[in-house]
């Protein structure tokens, strides 16, 4: 048994969801017995926290994990300003294995200037090469990497010159594919390093329960595998979503979800998001993926099986698809659907479409740092969408007062996986009017987020009974409204510390 004291820990209840502030907790073993004040007992050893915080083990609810272990260090392209940089950042990709970079956003560019293949093929011309903008959908292939994934020509989205040439640039079903049989061609130990890297990054920034997101896997056998595979790393819970509309499959992996990445559309830096009203700065209004019967089949057969399922959907004329099937589904149920049900992303959200996800029970999973990195004034948002409509994107206190249950993610390597990052984006859009406090952005990166894992009854709160799950912090960012300067000291899973940024000595009573 320990008792953890000097500190400020912070219980959730979540009959009245709110929280207390106790000076000490107690664990034994895995589990957590007390949090309070005058916590004694004989021969407990006690570790003196020094003023730290502590709270609930953090969540992020939309991960990427090989391509977040890839894109640490020298492969993230996210500082990049212009052409000439990139090309200089491209040429000085490491090239151990398969030569990978991510993350490079023209949007932020000085020059106005589009990223191309051209620096690819002049650094790496015959070596299996990809690198993915910063919200995945769309990527460059050099011309021998374009011929080792042999895409079917037919395919949408591969761009061509005006002589009909592909340009290395890849967007819609061709990116998907492609970056499928690219992952698919990486060296095993390059792939495992990278989970590896990534759950670490994980540790380190207070996130314990990781929901992957599994794509492009080409058999019940190899998500069986990968499933395996994270489980056994232990040190972090896992919440594995297999991406494909195939609610059997999760349920035979004893899944109680499917889908996450199951797409209705693109997004608005590729100008790919389906929205009901044309884009500012390009011509049309994006694209849905599926069909409206389509959606509803995977709704249907997944509520019938007692499966949560979940799609991408960021422009409103995806969300509005989405809500459709769902009412249509909870129709032939009599009004109710029968799991957790959820919706990635959820950016451009009416206020009648935010109503009707609170009606439905549905569960939003979302991304406070798009707002960060996207929603200021005269950002990517204006630029796509006009600032009337930007003003609106990532409704997170809308939505909240609605009734709709927000669960906090981070979409990396989209964005940093760094749930405190994501806290802090939430207490600071752009739009006042769309702020959480910082409890509420707590809540929504741990107890509700365990909810959408279906894992509130063991996690994401300090609680007696409760898995000991739980961060330690260097400040209070809760009672001092400021996430700035906050860092996690540690990270504990089920009473284990699986991180620590530095040696930490207590005395034993």
């Amino acid at each position: 048994m320990r008792r953890f004291v000097n500190c400020r820990a912070y219980a959730f209840d979540p009959v009245v969801r709110d929280y207390r502030v106790c000076d000490e907790m107690a664990i034994d073993g895995s589990t957590i017995l007390a949090v309070g004040t005058g916590l004694a007992g004989a021969n407990v050893a006690t570790v003196d926290l020094d003023g730290a915080t502590v709270v609930p083990a953090f969540a992020d609810c939309h991960l990427h994990l090989v391509e977040t272990g890839l894109s640490i260090g020298p492969r993230d392209l996210g500082g990049v300003r212009d052409a000439a940089e990139f090309a200089r950042r491209v040429a000085a990709l490491p090239a151990d294995g398969a030569v990978f970079g991510a993350h490079y956003d023209e949007s932020l560019w000085h020059d106005g200037a589009q990223a191309g293949a051209a620096p690819l093929e002049r650094a790496f011309p015959d070596r299996t090469a990809m690198l993915i903008r910063i919200d995945g959908h769309s990527s460059l292939v050099n011309r021998h990497t374009l011929a080792e994934l042999a895409l079917d020509p037919a395919l949408e989205g591969i761009e061509r010159d005006a002589d009909g040439a592909p340009t290395g640039r890849l967007f819609a079903a061709a990116n998907w594919a492609a970056q499928a049989k690219f992952y698919a061609l990486l060296p095993e130990p390059q792939r495992r390093s990278a989970i590896a890297d990534a759950l670490e990054l994980a540790l380190s920034r207070g996130a314990v329960h990781l929901h992957a997101q599994l794509m492009g896997l080409d058999s019940r056998e190899a998500y069986a595998d990968e499933i395996e595979t994270l489980r056994g790393l232990g040190r972090a819970k896992w919440h594995p979503k297999i991406c494909e509309r195939d609610a059997a499959l999760a349920r035979d992996l004893g899944l109680p979800y499917v889908g996450g990445d199951v797409f209705l559309d693109g997004s608005l830096g590729s100008g790919t998001a389906a929205l009901c009203a044309p884009y500012c700065d390009r011509p049309g209004n994006g694209r849905l993926a599926l069909d409206d019967d389509a959606v509803h089949a995977f709704f249907a057969e997944a509520d019938a099986l007692g499966i949560a399922a979940g799609v991408h959907a960021i422009g409103d004329r995806a969300i509005e698809q989405c809500l459709s099937a769902w009412e249509r589904v909870a129709r032939d149920n009599g009004g109710r659907l029968r799991a957790r049900h959820f919706i990635e992303h959820f950016e451009l959200a009416s206020a009648d479409q935010i109503e009707r996800v609170a009606a439905l029970g549905l569960y939003l999973s979302m991304q406070p740092q798009f707002d960060a990195l996207w929603g200021a004034r005269g950002g990517m948002y204006d630029a796509r969408l006009g600032s009337e409509r930007a003003r609106g994107m990532n409704a997170l206190a809308a939505a909240l007062a609605a009734g709709a249950t927000l669960c906090g993610g981070d979409d990396s390597p989209v964005c940093a996986l760094a749930p405190l990052e994501g806290m802090a984006a939430a207490c600071a859009h752009h739009n006042p009017l769309s702020r959480l406090t910082p409890l509420q952005a707590l809540t929504m990166y741990a107890y509700d987020a365990a909810r959408l894992g279906y894992a509130e009854d063991s996690t994401g709160a300090l609680a007696p009974g409760f898995d000991a799950d739980f961060v330690v912090l260097d400040r209070d960012p809760f009672a001092q409204g400021d996430f700035a300067g906050t860092n996690v000291l540690e990270t504990w899973v089920r009473g284990e510390r699986v991180y620590a940024a530095s040696a930490r000595t207590g005395s034993s009573a």
